[in-house]
């Protein structure tokens, strides 16, 4: 985790991604909670990697983290060790 500014204030990054060239890609952490908060209790590879439901707005999704572009970012935690098993 890392602290930037979303523009407005600072907040906590999680990193999703360094790419060969040195640049990173994250995502601030209230996104990932509302994105997946309904694995926050038990944060595995297969809770990710399922489908959730959240509301933007006035406005109700129901993706899977492939269809959010996040599956890949899983993945490579997985190949890397980074989840409790």
């Amino acid at each position: 985790m890392v602290k930037g500014h979303t523009g407005l204030e600072e907040a906590d990054f999680i990193l999703l991604e360094t790419y060969e060239n040195g640049r990173t890609h994250s995502v601030d952490v209230k996104t990932f909670e509302t994105l997946f908060g309904g694995a926050e209790r038990n944060p595995t590879y297969e809770s990710l990697s399922g489908t959730h439901t959240f509301k933007l707005g006035d406005t109700k999704y129901t993706m899977t983290a492939d269809e959010m572009g996040y599956q890949k970012y899983f993945d490579q935690w997985k190949e890397q060790g980074l989840f409790k098993f």
